[in-house]
């Protein structure tokens, strides 16, 4: 049988903030967020129990973990994965991964307010003039997919004229200079939060999509390299 209510604990660090949220039956009721970048080290584990206390709920009390899946940073996909993991494993709770593009659109719909673009396209920053990015439609469905996307005058060639375009997150900026004459808005302050999980870690929870966790590993789209390889190459 279903609990009566469902607590989801929900991480986010694909990206430079560290956001964690609770869900009550995919509403969220409780949100820490350290907006300094690359923090998910140090604060991951002090906002869930800061969270815990502030909902009135313990670790026993939660339901499932659910993990922005990338692509992102690497380090910060790294360290939810590990931090979700130990979670479940401990707890006997299942985890859910959510593609962090998806969840970017949520947030750019329901936080933003952004409701009346035919296509979302989400950027992360991935270094130089290369992006992580997917093209969705306004009902979450993508429509076009990268393993990784490097920026150049071909990308306005991507675009189809009769369309709205909504280009959002840490990597939109880069292609400001690449467009000219397409139905394109950009939001260039657009910050990825944990919040944005919880509506679909619920429909998940509810179908019973649930990882492997001995198995689960997040959606990194390339190869890690430290900087001192990419100096040494």
């Amino acid at each position: 049988m279903s609990p009566i209510s469902c607590y989801i604990l929900c991480l986010e660090t694909a990206n430079a903030v560290t956001s964690v949220a609770i869900s009550k039956d995919g509403q969220c009721i409780a949100l820490g967020e350290v907006l300094e970048p690359n923090r998910a080290a140090d604060k991951l584990h002090v906002l869930t129990e800061a969270l815990l206390t502030e909902a009135g709920l313990s670790f026993a009390d939660l339901n499932a973990v659910a993990i922005s899946a990338g692509p992102g940073s690497y380090t910060g996909l790294r360290i939810a994965a590990a931090a979700a993991k130990g979670y479940c494993f401990s707890l006997d709770i299942p985890l859910i991964a959510i593609p962090t593009l998806q969840a970017m659109v949520e947030g750019v719909q329901t936080r933003y307010a952004q409701m009346e673009a035919d296509v979302y396209v989400p950027m992360i920053d991935a270094r130089r003039m290369e992006v992580f990015t997917s093209f969705y439609t306004n009902n979450k469905e993508i429509v076009r997919s990268f393993p990784s996307l490097v920026l150049d005058p071909t990308f306005e060639e991507m675009l189809q004229p009769e369309l709205k375009y909504l280009l959002f997150g840490n990597g939109a900026i880069k292609a400001v200079n690449l467009l000219t004459g397409k139905d394109v808005s950009i939001i260039n302050d657009f910050v990825p939060s944990a919040q944005d999980l919880c509506a679909e870690a619920w429909t998940k929870f509810k179908d019973g999509s649930f990882e492997d966790l001995a198995y689960y590993e997040p959606h990194y789209s390339k190869a890690f390299h430290s900087t001192m390889t990419d100096n040494h190459k």
